[in-house]
């Protein structure tokens, strides 16, 4: 009898499992096909009024900066979708400022637009920009930042939100006027909003995956 009653319980438990697993609803697969609109190739410009550069408790703050490019529709996962170039951080009249003094950033670009996953019940779309290079210089010190930067585009209000952790960003050719305060191989983390409109209009580009 117990026996019987172990077979049983052996059988239903199978039966189970195998219910679960026809039932469970599928992992969606990554997006491959990806569409820029309105149209593409699309250019763009965007903008941002809080921008922060932070390694070791220092945060550097820009209140204005803008960025421009172009989008195009693209296959592949991850798949390049945009060049971003160039990216100004501040601007006459209203500098990049840290507690040790107004900050001078300067792009070396092209960055690169990549993404890698998309919700379409929200018009997100995940990503990361490859190819960030720039020479930051505040007070006496100078150093080149380069790495990626992880992020999301949301196509109805067009903002490009990078956040940049710590481990994808690195310090290198840091002048001797850092030596206390940045040192190569630092991690510095970025992050920014940046609000995007196709080139001469009011309107956001969009990048839909599927």
């Amino acid at each position: 009898m117990r026996s019987t009653l172990g077979k049983l319980a052996l059988i239903c438990g199978a039966a189970t499992a195998a219910f679960t697993l026809a039932t469970a609803p599928a992992l969606a697969a990554a997006p491959t096909h990806w569409v820029v609109g309105p149209n593409s190739p699309e250019n763009f410009s965007a903008k941002s009024s809080n921008v922060v550069l932070s390694i070791n408790g220092i945060d550097m703050t820009c209140t204005y900066s803008d960025a421009g490019g172009s989008l195009h529709s693209a296959t592949g996962n991850p798949a390049a979708v945009g060049t971003i170039n160039p990216v100004h951080f501040g601007r006459t009249g209203e500098p990049c400022t840290s507690f040790l003094g107004a900050v001078d950033t300067v792009a070396n670009t092209p960055w690169t637009l990549n993404v890698t996953g998309y919700n379409a019940a929200t018009g997100v779309s995940q990503g990361y920009i490859s190819g960030v290079n720039a020479r930051v210089t505040v007070s006496t010190c100078a150093f080149t930042v380069t790495g990626t930067a992880h992020g999301t585009y949301t196509n109805s209000t067009g903002d490009l939100k990078v956040a940049a952790n710590p481990t994808e960003l690195t310090v290198s050719a840091p002048t001797a006027g850092c030596a206390g305060v940045v040192s190569a191989g630092d991690h510095p983390s970025f992050n920014g909003d940046y609000y995007a409109v196709v080139s001469g209009t009011s309107t956001h580009p969009t990048i839909v995956g599927s």
